[in-house]
């Protein structure tokens, strides 16, 4: 058994890596993309055993299952996402702000826009990912306390954080950072999964109050999950009022 509370992060990491590797092999088609999903599963693992006191060695196995069930249809997901933000990124303007970036999984898609991106990421995990693949304008730091100036940001996107709203991950206090952030007339462009807890009211509820007027709201996937229901992705982008509140 692996003590995760021993190892130096970036090697529990790779390590995880290895081990999703070993263990997917051979569990998908030829043509699937298997390293993009042990990319962001190690991630998870890692997050997941040293920040909430997990097991890694049942962690680990947990998400070994779960992208056996799950991992192809979340590519087909994460490809339409991408192809949306890509289409959406022709629009906007730098500099941008990436709140929550996580190991960088959208580091290539603003580089290959064009766009001068910056990344805030909570974890330490998560920033030293970033900077080791290249995406150097990163800062840790909490999507509720912004390490940024006012008015800097002419576009952020944030993706897969605001339907957590909980006490260390407030929807509210986070929206009104970024409001502060991001100038006037900027645009935000938001990925998250739909249930029942949050679904698209309360989603448009909280970007309009934070002083945004929402532009498009789409639901792009319905994955199958167990117990016959469905998590629903969606995409919103929205352009900032002139004045701020």
């Amino acid at each position: 058994m692996i003590g995760a509370n021993i190892l130096d992060e970036l090697t529990l990491y790779d390590l995880t890596r290895n081990e999703l590797r070993r263990r997917l092999s051979n569990r998908f088609p030829a043509d699937f993309d298997l390293e993009n999903i042990i990319t962001a599963y190690a991630y998870w693992v890692c997050t997941g055993a040293r920040n909430r006191g997990k097991d890694w060695e049942t962690t680990l196995q947990e998400y070994v299952d779960l992208a056996i069930s799950d991992a192809q249809l979340e590519s087909q997901a994460e490809q339409i996402e991408l192809n949306l933000l890509s289409q959406e990124l022709q629009n906007t303007a730098s500099p941008l702000l990436d709140v929550g970036a996580g190991w960088g999984r959208f580091g290539a898609l603003y580089a290959a826009c064009g766009l001068q991106a910056f990344f805030g990421e909570p974890t330490s995990l998560g920033c030293r990912l970033l900077r080791r693949n290249g995406l150097t304008r990163s800062v840790r730091c909490l999507g509720q306390s912004l390490s940024f100036p006012a008015n800097f940001f002419q576009s952020v996107v944030i993706g897969w954080v605001l339907h957590h709203d909980a006490p260390d991950v407030p929807s509210t206090t986070i929206l009104k950072e970024i409001n502060r952030v991001i100038a006037p007339r900027g645009r935000l462009l938001s990925i998250e999964p739909l249930s029942d807890d949050f679904g698209e009211q309360k989603w448009l509820k909280l970007v309009e109050g934070a002083g945004f007027e929402i532009e498009r709201l789409e639901v792009f996937f319905e994955m199958p999950m167990p117990e016959k229901k469905r998590e629903r992705y969606g995409y919103l982008a929205a352009v900032h009022k002139l004045s701020k509140q």
